[in-house]
């Protein structure tokens, strides 16, 4: 028992230490994709006169989601104000996050085991739980949340989630006035600071039913009555949230290139490869980049659709129909469902992204392991089944580290995300690109570069059919290696323009473009140039947000090239009006109407902007537009 005790004290610092020597390559990697316009391009993130404005400011900086996930972003203001610019110390942190979470998992699991197979004894419900907690971290499913920085926001609130679980769980078991404090802490701290690090915390109490119905048998004394009366009621809150929401959920998929009823139907068959990725981590199943996946466009468009729902229909029945003799086995299957609720249902996001498994992955693992693993009634095969289980989590800790030292320097990540995904148009062109910048942006481009260059490129635009920056790539590519115009590829670029949604990778262009049109780097001239923003303007699948954006591009093109305030304004007034909330084009319609000696009116939209809901993230640019404003106003002349 002493021994016991020991190995169980020395579980902590061996787990750490072989988590670090599985991640250590990766920590060394830089920013990648969403971390730029997130954290690096945040400059509300760099905290320097430490006041309290300061801090709430990089608070509500982000972007990301409807709640901004405050939490999150004071975590990466810290990393800023305390460790400055290197993207090691934000990974180090996201590893320390992971280690907590490990740790809460190990408590976690031991709790759920108990609770589901109340005869089992503690030693073996620890050593249950510290194989769970083993392989769940060592996964290769759950790097990214270590890797890619900005995915911090999911660990952070799985730390809030699995500790507010685990807090609750401990409470109802203890009925003394440290139990209730227990859930009274999970409810008002972990609660809030889970929804507040990302929107998934919802989830909580989504957890906190599961754990009531399938653990504790709170719903064994309800009636029939009740039972329908709460249906009705969760029912209603659903449909009003619906009502409330849709136009907001509907408006999302203008952004895609599948519908809601593709999204539902291609999620049942991606939440099985999740499955297939979490009990057979092949190396090659991984990545940041899943776009290689098939949307599902029918029941039968691929076949594999109806299968994987009907699939799914019977995994739900079965575990419903065993709740009570094997309430492990329903308990991983409706937590895996539940944690996929929110990210894999109807909102209009992703089709796939590994980091939706981070707290999903656990009931499926304490099952799995609770079933290999022989208690003290299962004695035949135990040495074999004790060295699959060893095996399994050396395996995991292997493909977890070859995934570490892909994330070491960006374009070792770039050549692995290509070569895995190689029907992946964002591993395409991110490949691409890295060449580019190796070759021709260096001075040292050549036919090999260019062609190989110019075939992923093409790969990306014939496996993207809306996207457009590979197009504005291939255009890039041209004018750097000095090559004629091509007028099919012109023309094709124009009709995307013109024709197709913006999704968010094309959004993304909206902070390069400008340069890239004005700096002539593009080769195209200005009545090219005019031809293919008027042509994204008049686009009837555009929001108005990204039609203020192009309205703002072509602002910036009349004034750096056409050097034509007049028409600069023009769009600045447009741009305004498709996106009255944007600070920042009202303070480009402001500034522009002072150059035009319009006092007036800058004055008239100086009050305008003054009675507009200011996020704090925003303050320094008022402070500057008021200096420059009042500066300004008083030599003017009115027109």
């Amino acid at each position: 028992m002493k021994s016991s005790r020991f190995l169980l004290f020395c579980f902590p610092f061996v787990l750490g230490a072989v988590l670090l020597a599985v991640y250590w390559a990766g920590l060394s990697g830089g920013f990648a994709f969403d971390d730029i316009g997130n954290i690096v391009g945040n400059r509300a993130l760099r905290v320097a006169d430490n006041t309290w404005v300061a801090w709430k400011a990089a608070f509500s900086s982000g972007v990301a989601g409807p709640l901004g996930r405050g939490l999150s972003m004071l975590s990466f203001a810290l990393n800023y104000r305390f460790f400055g610019e290197p993207a090691f110390s934000f990974k180090l942190v996201n590893f320390g996050i992971h280690y907590a979470n490990a740790l809460l998992v190990l408590v976690l699991a031991r709790q759920v085991l108990e609770l589901a197979k109340p005869t089992v004894g503690t030693r073996y419900a620890w050593r249950v739980a510290v194989c769970v907690s083993t392989i769940w971290a060592l996964h290769p499913l759950n790097a990214t949340p270590v890797l890619f920085i900005v995915q911090r926001m999911t660990s952070l609130s799985a730390f809030f989630m699995l500790a507010g679980v685990s807090l609750y769980l401990y409470g109802r078991r203890t009925p003394s006035r440290l139990g209730w404090g227990a859930i009274v802490l999970s409810l008002l701290l972990c609660l809030p600071a889970a929804v507040s690090s990302k929107e998934t915390g919802v989830l909580f109490p989504l957890y906190l039913l599961l754990v009531e119905w399938l653990l504790l048998g709170s719903f064994k004394t309800l009636s029939p009555k009740a039972m329908l009366w709460g249906a009705l009621l969760a029912s209603a809150l659903l449909f009003a949230l619906c009502w409330e929401f849709w136009g907001i959920v509907t408006s999302g998929y203008r952004l895609r290139d599948f519908d809601l009823p593709e999204r539902l139907m291609t999620e049942s068959r991606v939440l099985w490869f999740y499955v297939q990725q979490l009990l057979w981590p092949m190396p090659r199943a991984f990545g940041l980049y899943h776009d290689d996946i098939p949307i599902s466009r029918g029941l039968l468009a691929p076949q594999t659709t109806l299968l994987a729902i009907f699939g799914w229909i019977g995994v739900v029945a079965v575990a419903y129909r065993l709740r009570n003799r094997q309430p492990l086995f329903a308990f991983a299957v409706f937590w895996f469902l539940a944690s996929h609720a929110l990210e894999s249902t109807f909102l209009p996001l992703e089709i796939t992204f590994e980091h939706r498994n981070y707290l999903a992955s656990i009931g499926l693992l304490l099952w799995l392991v609770s079933v290999v693993l022989p208690d003290k009634a299962i004695q035949q095969w135990k040495v074999p089944r004790q060295a699959l289980i060893m095996g399994f989590g050396a395996y995991c800790g292997f493909v977890s580290s070859l995934r570490a030292s892909q994330w070491a320097d960006d374009w070792t990540r770039r050549k692995v995300e290509v070569f895995n995904h190689p029907q992946s148009a964002r591993a395409n062109y991110e490949y691409a690109i890295g060449i580019l910048e190796q070759t021709y942006e260096v001075g040292q481009g050549s036919t090999q570069a260019y062609d190989l260059v110019r075939l992923h490129l093409q790969r990306a635009v014939a496996l993207d059919r809306i996207g457009k920056t590979a197009s504005i790539g291939l255009v890039y590519l041209d004018c750097l290696a000095g090559k004629p115009k091509d007028a099919r590829l012109a023309s094709d670029l124009l009709a995307r323009f013109a024709t197709t949604p913006f999704n968010h990778g094309d959004r993304d262009l909206f902070q390069s473009l400008p340069t890239m049109l004005i700096e002539k780097k593009l080769c195209m001239d200005d009545e090219s140039v005019i031809a293919l923003i008027s042509a994204g303007i008049s686009n009837p699948n555009l929001d108005e947000t990204a039609r203020a954006m192009l309205y703002a591009l072509a602002m910036d093109y009349a004034i750096a090239v056409l050097h034509s305030i007049p028409l600069a304004l023009t769009y600045a007034q447009a741009a305004v009006t498709s996106d009255p909330g944007s600070l920042a084009l009202r303070i480009n319609l402001i500034q522009l109407y002072v150059q035009s000696g319009k006092v007036d009116q800058a004055k008239q939209e100086y009050a305008r902007l003054l009675t507009l809901p200011m996020p704090l993230r925003d303050k320094p640019s008022m402070d500057y537009l008021k200096s420059k404003f009042e500066a300004t106003e008083h030599h003017a002349p009115t027109r």
